[in-house]
């Protein structure tokens, strides 16, 4: 008898709760949102400036407008020296959701330092400021073992690539790249194309891996020091690849060198790409994704990217 009460009780309590619509969205908080990458790739640096903003519905896409921040005061710093970005607009190719330019901010001539120690601030007429601090790695090192391991088709032995990493680098990514000349009337246009890590066939079907960013395995050491990693390559993937170019382009491609570029990145840029695509897969399917800033006063990523380039003969 004192069980079913208990029970009768407890339904309605349930029945009086479910009076009260549920709704997934918590309350909303405005914030800026500050995304910028600096690169040796290039002497110009962009950012980007946004504000959070609150769908009317739970679908963020059916915002049609661009929230980009006009007007925002940008400055990176590197000791005493202080580069002011100026506002610019970017042609949008795919203008499906907004049909306007995008609006960034631009240091046309800005030269990243590797080992460098940067700051950002970001001050808005009316949607708050923004601080973050990053160290740039130094520059890497990456040299071929055995090269003689894509002389031969019938050779088995990985092709093995050795990395000098910076103490700052948390991620890397080491690319491998076919550089050639194509005929195009009478002039040789260089050309690259990135050569797959690895291969596999399955019932007669060729599949190709290509390199990902990836965790350091090594323990930093100190500023300004460097550890030893290791990546390999398949020989038969390159040879594969290489034959379809061949078969593509024919006599009008003439195979001209080999390089590897190694991609070091610091440890804010590597956990912003690693927790928003560290959860994908291709069986489940993640409804939350976590969140991760170094920003101070907003969300968003600072952070930097260190590119070095090593070339090679192609082996007889």
């Amino acid at each position: 008898m004192r069980t079913t009460a208990t029970s009768l009780v407890l339904l309605v309590v349930v029945l009086v709760g479910c009076e009260k619509p549920f709704t997934p969205k918590g309350p909303f908080v405005q914030k800026l949102a500050v995304f910028g990458i600096l690169s040796n790739t290039s002497d110009s640096q962009y950012v980007r400036v946004f504000k959070t903003y609150d769908p009317p519905g739970f679908d963020p896409y059916e915002v049609l407008e661009d929230q980009a921040v006009r007007g925002a005061l940008v400055t990176v710093g590197e000791g005493a020296s202080v580069v002011r970005y100026a506002e610019t607009a970017i042609p949008r190719t795919d203008k499906s959701r907004f049909s306007d330019n995008i609006l960034a901010y631009v240091a046309p001539k800005f030269r990243v330092r590797p080992g460098a120690i940067y700051t950002i601030d970001v001050n808005t007429p009316s949607d708050g400021v923004a601080h973050a601090s990053i160290t740039v790695p130094d520059t890497g090192w990456l040299g071929l073992l055995n090269p003689y391991a894509l002389a031969g088709t019938e050779n088995e032995d990985l092709l093995a690539v050795q990395l000098r990493i910076s103490s700052f680098a948390l991620g890397y990514m080491v690319r491998f790249y076919v550089q050639y000349d194509l005929l195009k009337g009478s002039t040789w246009i260089p050309t690259a194309t990135e050569m797959p890590g690895w291969m596999v066939i399955v019932d007669s079907t060729k599949y190709f891996g290509y390199p990902k960013l990836v965790r350091r395995s090594t323990t930093p050491g100190l500023p300004g020091t460097w550890q030893i990693e290791s990546v390999y390559f398949m020989p038969s993937a390159y040879h594969e690849k290489v034959g379809e170019l061949g078969r593509l382009y024919g006599k009008t491609m003439r195979l001209r060198r080999l390089f590897f570029v190694l991609t070091q990145v610091e440890q804010n840029l590597y956990m912003f790409y690693n927790l928003a695509n560290g959860y994908q897969d291709a069986i489940s399917i993640r409804l939350d994704m976590p969140d991760w800033t170094n920003i101070s006063g907003g969300i968003g990523v600072f952070g930097a990217m260190v590119e070095d380039t090593v070339y090679a003969d192609i082996p007889d």
